[in-house]
């Protein structure tokens, strides 16, 4: 047998670093984390040649003390956590207490860092784990860590990174995605000289993510804000008319941290279901917050891992939030037309310094002479003097609307558009005069006409309760290839794909039909269940229940005793058991949308077979039924597979493109 031995501090210290630094990229998550958790408003991240050789976090945070400088590089140091139950509530991004031991056994380490209110601050260096400085000296507040020639002492893993481009790019998404989490904090990325990442800090999520995505991207995005059983769901998804090939696109944060969540990942496509193609995925940036101590993130030395203690609240509140955000979207597709110009005149074959002279020339001669002055020519040369610029016109203040409480007898009351406001001036004060106190020359005693009949004041008039202006009616006026309904309502133009229409008007339908309606078994049949499998059943027998699976779970052993009457019968029977599998499979994988599972893919195919088919020939009235049907139900935009069911064009961009308006 091999003898035991005690592993020296050196080896030990080099394999604890590698669980955790892997790559330039880790170096970065753990340095601005750090930052993070310091309460830094602005954070700077510079590297070069991917990271190998260079790599600098500057940020304005709380700073560390000159006398605990080496205290923060040794193993489990860390201000976060003082005791077990902190595990409980972990509020930061860091808690191990190995970023800094981990970094300075891999790399050479140098730190300036000052708390605020201090003279002077500390200067750190640390090589391979060894301390080469450590001084007082002057540096602004905060801290800043840079770190150079990485994996310099581990040949073998220095081998292993990947091009210079390749880490970079990894960094740059890493800082991203911290950025999209911390939005109130302004974040910076120098890349070989070069900046190329600059957000606000302003705290506006929306703002974070045009600045990172650009413009295409945020304005494709869809607003969600949810909450349901203690958990909440803010941030943005795509529209279902922009989706991508891959899951490139998805951020999910947990209290603010970046995670990989299997549950978050089901529960969006879930929301998405029936409204998007298959094959195609949604892009989101969603934050979920819930208690600290219903979630763990102590579960990988990378902390891109988080359990939950209760999925399913999880799983619906993402779910449902989607899906409300969805249904209350505006989804029909806007039809843009462009026309081009068609140039009439010989193309301009000259460079373009000799276009620009010659329109400088032309602007010059074409600039009216100045009028004579009336002391007469003094031979000097004129000056050009600029007008002086207009006295900026304050505006006037805005008035203060007064916001009334959402209830059905308020909205009624001010149903009639009558604008309640409260005038002020610009000091602040009440425009309405206070009432004077009366003059003593005024003061009078009470005689006998101070009993006679006053002057009545004119009647006040109480506004009319009028309802909402109703929508214009959508009126059919033909059809366009056997498979396209021809609509207008108010100043839109609207194209309906009929199959489309008709195949998910079907579709909803006879999922409730099939929903109502179970079959008892003649006789229960036992499933053979993995462990997964049947703790996953165990825990979700109601919804199972809800779609007309009824079992029975004893020692171990489950017995499916009913089923969908759809799936029992006929040519298209399934087998109870196999069905039974099949939703165990996807609880055990987080899905709680068992609707989904059982009875997609069997509607999908009826829809679409029983559905008005392309370029059938369709009577007048049957169109102008399917439309109505279509545009009053808001749920109704898109087909079982995803397609969308209209697209809309304005009468402005319509008579744009024939030039009848500029």
């Amino acid at each position: 047998m091999a003898k035991i031995n005690l592993l020296d501090k050196s080896v030990f210290e080099l394999i604890a670093a590698g669980e955790v630094i892997e790559r330039p990229a880790s170096v970065i998550k753990e340095l601005v984390e750090n930052s993070i958790d310091a309460g830094a408003g602005h954070i700077t991240v510079e590297i070069k040649n991917g990271g190998s050789t260079f790599m600098r976090v500057t940020d304005d945070g709380c700073g560390i003390a000159f006398d605990e400088i080496p205290t923060a590089f040794l193993r489990h140091a860390t201000s976060k956590v003082r005791t077990a139950k902190d595990l409980d509530r972990i509020f930061t991004l860091g808690f191990r207490g190995e970023a800094l031991a981990s970094v300075a056994a891999v790399a050479r380490v140098e730190v300036l860092t000052k708390e605020p209110g201090t003279e002077m601050g500390g200067s750190f260096r640390i090589s391979g784990g060894e301390i080469t400085e450590h001084e007082r000296t002057g540096c602004p507040d905060g801290t800043t860590i840079i770190i150079r020639d990485l994996f310099y002492n581990v040949p073998a893993r220095q081998k292993f990174l990947k091009k210079d481009i390749t880490e970079g790019n990894q960094i740059q998404s890493l800082v991203d995605k911290l950025a999209l989490a911390h939005p109130e904090i302004a974040f910076r990325m120098i890349r070989d000289n070069k900046c190329v990442r600059d957000t606000s800090g302003g705290g506006d999520y929306y703002s974070a993510i045009y600045s990172i995505f650009g413009k295409q991207f945020a304005l494709s995005l869809i607003p969600v804000d949810f909450t349901l059983n203690g958990v909440s769901v803010t941030g943005y998804v795509s529209s279902p008319l922009f989706t991508r090939g891959n899951r490139s696109l998805q951020y999910f944060y947990v209290n603010g941290r970046n995670v990989r969540s299997l549950t978050c990942t089901t529960a969006l496509e879930e929301g998405f279901r029936n409204s998007i193609m298959v094959g195609k995925f949604p892009a989101c940036v969603l934050n979920i917050v819930m208690a600290p101590e219903l979630c763990d993130v102590n579960v990988s030395p990378s902390k891109t891992e988080v359990r939950f203690a209760f999925d399913r609240n999880v799983f619906d509140a993402v779910n449902f939030g989607v899906r409300n955000a969805i249904l209350n979207a505006d989804s029909r597709r806007e039809v843009k037309l462009v026309k081009k110009d068609i140039p009439t005149e010989d193309p301009d074959m000259r460079g373009n310094d000799k276009i620009l002279f010659d329109k400088a020339i032309k602007a010059i001669e074409n600039t009216p002479a100045a009028a004579p002055e009336s002391v007469g020519d003094t031979g000097e040369p004129e000056v050009f003097v600029p007008a002086a610029p207009p006295e900026p016109v304050r505006p006037a203040a805005a008035p203060f609307t007064v916001k009334h409480e959402e209830n059905e007898f308020v909205q009624q009351r001010f149903a009639s558009g009558v604008d309640v406001t409260i005038e002020y001036d610009e000091d602040g004060d009440d425009a309405a005069e206070a009432p004077k106190a009366p003059e003593t020359g005024s003061f009078r005693y009470i005689n006998s006409s101070s009993f006679g009949e006053r002057e009545q004041p004119a009647p006040r008039k109480v506004p009319v309760v009028t309802s909402e202006p109703e929508k214009p009616p959508l009126k059919v006026i033909g059809e366009a290839f056997g498979t396209y309904i021809l609509c207008t309502c108010g100043d839109e133009f609207i194209m309906m794909d009929k199959h489309a229409a008709h195949e998910r008007i079907r579709f909803e339908k006879r999922k409730l039909e099939l929903l109502t309606s179970s079959q008892l078994l003649a006789e229960a049949e036992e499933v053979i269940l993995s462990d997964a499998q049947y703790g996953a059943v165990a825990e979700n027998v109601d919804l199972l229940a809800d779609v007309g699976i009824d079992i029975v779970l004893t020692d171990g052993k489950c017995e499916i005793t009913a089923a969908p009457s759809a799936f029992t019968g006929g040519p298209e029977a399934v087998d109870p058991a196999e069905l039974l599998i099949h939703c165990a499979d996807a609880l055990a994988g987080g899905n709680t949308n068992i609707e989904a599972v059982v009875y997609g893919d069997l509607l999908h195919t009826r829809a679409c077979k029983s559905a008005i088919k392309a370029h059938d020939v369709t009577s007048r009235e049957e169109l102008e039924a399917l439309a109505k049907e279509v545009w009053e139900n808001e749920g109704i935009r898109f087909c079982p597979h995803g397609r969308p069911i209209m697209v809309k064009l304005t009468e402005y961009e319509i008579e744009k493109y024939f030039s009848r308006i500029q």
